[in-house]
């Protein structure tokens, strides 16, 4: 039950069209980010899946590492950066490597989160800007076919939103801010797996609580107004999304 409420009928049809899946994740906390209920979805359908992590230049390679090691014994995992074109010769040599020899064409699907980077993966596979993409959450509206090679396709898909996990989707920037009632709760979930030093780093400030942290950031930007609490959780999280902030967790 869980699987069919999740997946709607466009990424039913990308896992049945598709000979090989991209989850994309984000590098920052990827075990976060993976969708387990379609992972098995896809494990039952026989179909391959590679886990990519993107945005692989805003966390330490040792990190990365790590990361690959644990998820290696589930599904192939390379990270990437569609920043630097890290790992895209990898990425290709992945699908490649997996691929039906016997089949004429190839066809591979992407999903994950919105803004994870899918359509910026696509993108990189290519070499070029084939498909349209977007810092606004939502912007790949249906499903969108590129074509990569004479032999490989690649279908791009919406991001996948589950309502149950605003706070999280907040932090992957998936749902607008101005829509969250309490966007200091989103800050909160960051807070509690980065800590206090990336936020001392950037700011340039000492606090020694969560809500010092708050009361700083008020005095740092003169806010007065009686949305303070809203406007400083605004700015942390755009911070947070440009990868100002820096940090990450498994």
């Amino acid at each position: 039950m869980l699987i069919l409420i999740y997946m709607d009928k466009k990424i039913m049809e990308i896992i049945s069209r598709s000979d090989i899946l991209l989850e994309i994740l984000d590098s920052r906390f990827p075990k976060s980010c993976r969708l387990y209920s379609i992972e098995k979805y896809i494990k039952n359908f026989n179909k391959k899946l590679i886990l990519v992590l993107n945005k692989s230049d805003l966390v330490p390679e040792d990190f990365l590492d790590i990361v690959v090691d644990a998820f290696n014994n589930e599904f192939p995992t390379v990270y990437v950066s569609t920043k630097t074109r890290r790992g895209s010769r990898l990425l290709r040599k992945m699908i490649k490597d997996i691929s039906n020899k016997n089949k004429e064409k190839i066809y591979i699907g992407l999903f994950g989160y919105p803004n994870t980077g899918k359509s910026s993966i696509s993108n990189l596979l290519t070499g070029r800007k084939r498909s349209l993409t977007s810092p606004s959450p939502g912007f790949t509206k249906g499903l969108q076919m590129i074509r990569l090679s004479r032999r490989y396709y690649i279908i791009d898909s919406p991001g996948i939103i589950l309502p149950r996990e605003e706070y999280k989707m907040a932090i992957l920037g998936s749902i607008r801010i101005e829509n969250i009632k309490f966007p200091e709760k989103a800050v909160f979930y960051l807070y509690k797996h980065i800590g206090k030093s990336p936020f001392k780093d950037y700011y340039n400030i000492e606090f020694n609580n969560f809500k010092d942290l708050y009361d700083k950031l008020r005095k740092k930007y003169n806010i007065k107004d009686k949305n303070w609490i809203k406007r400083i959780s605004i700015i942390i999280l755009n911070d947070w999304y440009k990868g100002n902030i820096r940090g990450y967790w498994l």
